[in-house]
């Protein structure tokens, strides 16, 4: 059994400083929750949160999603 919530951390080029974290949650009904945010590197509080998505069906999908949404905040 997966435990929850899943944090994946990905890199933001030309920032040492900081990371990008999605964090999956699950819910009743096989539905997934994604926080989107931008966080310390090294402490991992948040300097800036993005987005949070509800109800997503797949998990694969709802990582996806995550991923998705933190890199069009990136590019504005």
């Amino acid at each position: 059994m997966e435990e929850y919530p899943q944090d994946y951390f990905l890199k933001i080029e030309n920032e040492p400083n900081f990371i990008g974290r999605v964090s999956l949650n699950k819910r009743e009904a096989d539905l997934f929750d994604v926080e989107v945010d931008v966080v310390h590197k090294e402490s991992k509080k948040i300097f800036h949160h993005v987005v949070i998505l509800y109800g997503l069906k797949d998990k694969n999908e709802a990582i996806d999603t995550g991923v998705f949404r933190l890199a069009k905040f990136l590019k504005q």
